[in-house]
């Protein structure tokens, strides 16, 4: 049994009661699984008297039965409440709970907001084509050298920003979203840098646990919001060393001369101006469908939301609104991003995200590894091309 109250413009307070023999059936697991386990002297392995790992257990048998029951059923009752939380709950066990009667909880959560899209459809469109400079040739010849720089193992040092770390997941199975047991991670670097600040500073043989984040619309239900740390070493650390910019580096590259690849760069960076133009048109109508939409938040959530920053308690109290509202517009956007797509009709499967994970870990950095960051990634360039038509593509039937 469960009920819903709004507590805030997007967050509720669920009240949940799982029944007295739901909460029976679980502590008969928790005790036969002790039963199994626990080593108490004069009886042998699985022959402990019940009553006996009742006296010595039942604090533990208590807690680990309400720590199994509170989240499954706030996941069943969300369900049957059609809420889509966004957040991780906070729960609040009522009165004195026993494993002889039903177990009564609350829980506080923020959900997706109801938002009120406006007639973005009839919005006009407008392009820019950016120039390509002798300056955009040079930086994208630079860019070039990077791509094919030759890498070396580094040795006795741990890896600085800017260096590839190539680490190894330790249980059996990848974490959701990766397809091999090693994956490479740029330190520092990459759309996501945060995830890549984790391994700045790690030398090869080191231990850690890798932070990983799953957005609240992940579309693998049992990650969406949650965070997951999984056990990492350290494999390798590679250096980057960059080929000189000369006639012998264009021609590995299978051109005439430098001054060949150069005329090819600049063709390449006009095509690429064109298809910039059509991002640079599509983030022009996010950011007026964000500016016109109503996306209510409630204050509590956009407070939790900035006290994820760790640099929150060193700021000034003008540089806390600031931030405060800063955050207010990252979320409306995340929000605005979400509501478009389902308005479209556009998903992301989690097969797609494993796919993107997949084809960069055969060219390390070439694009996010962070699960989040694909999954963004994709919903995006879908909605692009849906909310962006290109002029040369075919009529739609």
């Amino acid at each position: 049994m469960a009920t819903v109250t709004a507590t805030g413009a997007n967050t509720v307070r669920v009240a949940v009661e799982v029944p007295a023999a739901e909460v029976q059936a679980q502590a008969e697991k928790v005790y036969a699984e002790l039963g199994r386990t626990v080593k108490i002297p004069g009886f042998r392995r699985g022959k402990v008297p019940r009553p006996l790992l009742e006296k010595r257990y039942a604090d533990y048998a208590l807690r680990e039965v309400v720590d199994e029951l509170v989240p499954a059923a706030f996941e069943r009752a969300a369900e049957e409440l059609k809420l889509e939380p966004v957040n991780t709950p906070r729960y609040e066990v009522k009165g004195t709970p026993t494993l002889a009667g039903p177990l009564s909880f609350t829980a506080d959560v923020a959900v997706f907001p109801n938002i009120k899209l406006p007639d973005y459809k009839t919005y006009v469109l407008k392009r820019e084509t950016p120039k390509v400079g002798d300056e955009d040739v040079a930086k994208a010849m630079e860019e070039l050298r990077h791509l094919n720089a030759r890498l070396e193992p580094v040795e006795g040092r741990p890896a600085a920003a800017g260096e590839l770390v190539i680490i190894k997941f330790l249980e059996a199975k990848p974490p959701e979203g990766f397809s091999s047991a090693s994956v490479g991670i740029w330190a520092g670097e990459g759309e996501d840098a945060a995830f890549g600040r984790q391994v700045v500073g790690k030398a090869a043989g080191d231990n850690f646990a890798l932070l990983i984040s799953y957005p609240a619309d992940y579309p693998a239900k049992r990650y969406a919001g949650k965070e997951v740390r999984a056990p990492a070493a350290v494999a390798e650390v590679k250096r980057r060393v960059l080929p000189a910019g000369d006639d012998d580096f264009a021609k590995e590259l299978g051109e005439d001369s430098l001054a060949t690849l150069r005329a090819k760069v600049r063709e390449r960076l006009a095509a690429r101006a064109e298809e910039l133009s059509y991002v640079g048109a599509y983030r022009r109508l996010l950011d007026d469908v964000v500016a016109h939409a109503e996306v209510p938040l409630a204050d509590a959530f956009v407070e939790e939301y900035v006290a994820g920053s760790a640099q929150e308690k060193e700021l000034t109290e003008k540089q806390q609104t600031e931030r405060r509202a800063a955050a207010r517009q990252e979320l409306t956007r995340y929000f605005v991003t979400r509501a478009l797509a389902r308005a479209e009709g556009i998903t992301v499967s989690a097969d797609e995200v494993r796919e993107v994970i997949a084809q960069a870990a055969s060219r390390p950095g070439a694009a996010p590894e962070h699960p989040a960051d694909v999954y963004d990634y994709l919903l995006h360039a879908k909605l692009r091309q849906r909310l962006v038509p290109r002029e040369d593509a075919p009529p739609a039937a």
